[in-house]
């Protein structure tokens, strides 16, 4: 469709929009084709659902992902149920096991709270999704489910784990919800490399005051002899980014 001087797709995000319509369409497949091609080569699903909130075109009841600023008069909005949810992912990964039947699937609920129409619906909304996540869990060998969503209600229970937006989980809420799912997922051998990453990562976010130094010369060879050792043991890891960084 085409509003205010760009081609959009109901099914796609705004960033797809482009002024000629060759172009949208070029870059939805080039997505399409990337995913496609990243599914080959996984052996694990993680889907995070968000809200069971939908909003659909009145003139054909299509549920959309983006409305692309057009008259909120062209919509109406829903709250899918457990049967709807899990219908529509069940549908998805029976065609994905089809093809890559050893594919494990982690499936979870966002914590991040969805206001728009109150607490109250959020609630519920949260609510179809935790059940509909079971029902995919029971219904697929191969899925389960990780408790992001518990986590941060149950087990943290306060506000001061959300930003100052009350709505996204803070940076401790989220280390809290990471180093469970690394407790939950992870070999020994996995957790000593995220280890070795995060050292890295760390460090290339720190910016000396004496970069001229002897001592930050030493400290910026040590770095690039751990990226170097990691790069050699884990074929595959790009640490461009962070060379750069060190090499200033």
């Amino acid at each position: 469709v085409q509003n205010m001087g760009l081609w959009h797709s109901w099914a796609h995000h705004g960033h797809f929009s482009k002024p000629d319509r060759a172009q949208t369409l070029a870059g939805i497949n080039a997505a399409y084709a990337q995913g496609v091609n990243h599914l080959q080569g996984t052996n694990r699903l993680l889907l995070t659902l968000g809200t069971a909130e939908v909003f659909s075109l009145k003139d054909s009841g299509d549920i959309v992902a983006n409305n692309h600023k057009m008259p909120a008069a062209m919509f109406q909005t829903k709250r899918l149920d457990v049967g709807e949810v899990t219908d529509v992912l069940a549908m998805a990964l029976e065609k994905l096991l089809l093809k890559k039947p050893a594919l494990q699937i982690i499936l979870s609920v966002s914590p991040v709270r969805h206001l728009r129409n109150g607490m109250v619906e959020n609630q519920r909304s949260k609510a179809v999704l935790v059940l509909a996540c079971e029902a995919i869990s029971r219904q697929f060998p191969t899925a389960c489910y990780f408790p992001a969503y518990e986590l941060l209600l149950d087990d943290l229970r306060d506000y001061r784990f959300y930003t100052s937006d009350m709505l996204h989980p803070s940076a401790l809420a989220v280390d809290y919800i990471w180093q469970h799912f690394s407790d939950m997922f992870f070999t020994v051998e996995t957790k000593r490399l995220t280890g070795a990453i995060e050292k890295i990562l760390a460090a290339a976010a720190h910016r000396p005051f004496n970069p001229d130094t002897a001592e930050h010369r030493a400290f910026v060879e040590k770095q690039l002899a751990a990226i170097g050792a990691l790069k050699q043991e884990w074929a595959g890891l790009d640490f461009e980014k962070e060379e750069v960084a060190f090499k200033g």
